[in-house]
């Protein structure tokens, strides 16, 4: 049996160039993709005398390419990402009047802070009957991409 290397090394040549090929397209455009990321904390506000439990959101904009933010919200975990349900979008009045306006357009490295009222979101969840363990946040942008962070209730 005679095997022909001059075709294996045709071949092994084809998909190496096929290979080089799609890396340098997937190089190429990474850097204009949009990147969004989504975090959160707990601060406290005084207010006459009485302190205030406040989940501080948090978009920063990690890209290189500007996005526009018009929609944050809770949404419910599942283990499939198409199962995911948006629970409560949260309207631009239940923000403290210390947070970001929306929408928003964030550039390149900026950032967005949002303030909302812990307890009386808790009080919310409670009411819709949803395990808290299942709540993480979401942020959406103008193109309809969501972005999303776990959510841990405390």
């Amino acid at each position: 049996m005679i095997i022909n290397l001059g075709n294996v090394w045709d071949a092994l040549s084809a998909i190496g160039t096929i290979a080089v090929v799609i890396v340098s397209l997937y190089l190429a455009r990474r850097d204009y993709r949009k990147k969004l990321e989504v975090d959160y904390w707990i601060s406290y506000k005084i207010f006459s005398g009485e302190k205030i439990s406040l989940w501080s959101i948090d978009l920063v904009n990690i890209g290189s390419v500007p996005v526009k933010i018009y929609e944050v919200g809770l949404y419910q975990k599942s283990w499939l990402r198409k199962r995911r349900k948006k629970i409560i979008f949260m309207m631009p009045r239940d923000f403290e009047y210390e947070s970001a306006k929306l929408p928003i357009l964030l550039n390149p490295q900026e950032d967005a802070t949002y303030f909302i009222a812990k307890n009386e979101w808790i009080t919310k969840i409670k009411e819709l009957g949803i395990n808290q363990r299942k709540i993480g946040l979401y942020a959406r942008d103008t193109t309809g991409k969501y972005y999303y962070r776990k959510f841990l209730l405390e």
